[in-house]
């Protein structure tokens, strides 16, 4: 399981340049992980003045562990090391994902690598009348929405065709078939 933390923060006004292909900005650290990619969301929600961060891996679960005032102020220090000379002030509002800490998803998207289609069988075989189904479980597009949704829609039809046409048996191939 992969672990990728985004971070919301909403600002009084913006101070970052608006312009076509300004989109994301990227920060270097000597930390890998650490508040590396920043982006606007102005063509998505004119005039909201939000900016997302996201951090993954080492730094997203050190972050998940610390409160969000803790948070925001390193934030604040990467914005005004990234704009200096510009008005950056403090942002008025925050929202940390912690996927990693929440007991029912314990990390943000699957990451199997080398893993094939009697494996992803194996993965979301039913245990009795749970089926399981979600982005990892998709043998094409795990850890991708479209994976989630194409997952669900083969999901669905199985538990179709156990409910109309009485077959309700899950065969998975062989490794070799």
């Amino acid at each position: 399981m992969a672990v990728y933390t985004k971070i919301f923060l909403k600002f009084p006004r913006r101070f970052w340049p608006e312009a076509p292909g300004k989109e994301f900005f990227l920060y270097a650290s000597d930390r890998r992980g650490y508040y590396p990619v920043w982006q606007q969301f102005k063509k998505e929600y004119p005039g909201s003045d939000v900016l997302l961060v996201t951090v993954s891996d080492d730094e997203s679960r050190r972050i998940e562990q610390q409160s969000d005032n803790q948070t925001m102020a390193e934030a604040m220090e990467v914005l005004r090391k990234m704009f200096p000379g510009k008005d950056v002030r403090d942002a008025t509002e925050i929202l940390v994902r912690r996927w990693w800490s929440n007991r029912f998803f314990k990390g943000t998207f699957s990451n199997w690598p080398s893993v094939n289609r009697y494996e992803y069988d194996l993965i979301r075989a039913p245990v009795g009348r749970v089926y399981f189904t979600g982005e990892h479980t998709s043998e094409k597009y795990n850890g991708y929405v479209h994976g989630a949704y194409l997952a669900g829609i083969d999901s669905a039809d199985i538990l179709i065709n156990c409910v109309k046409k009485n077959m309700c048996t899950y065969n998975v191939k062989g490794k070799h078939d």
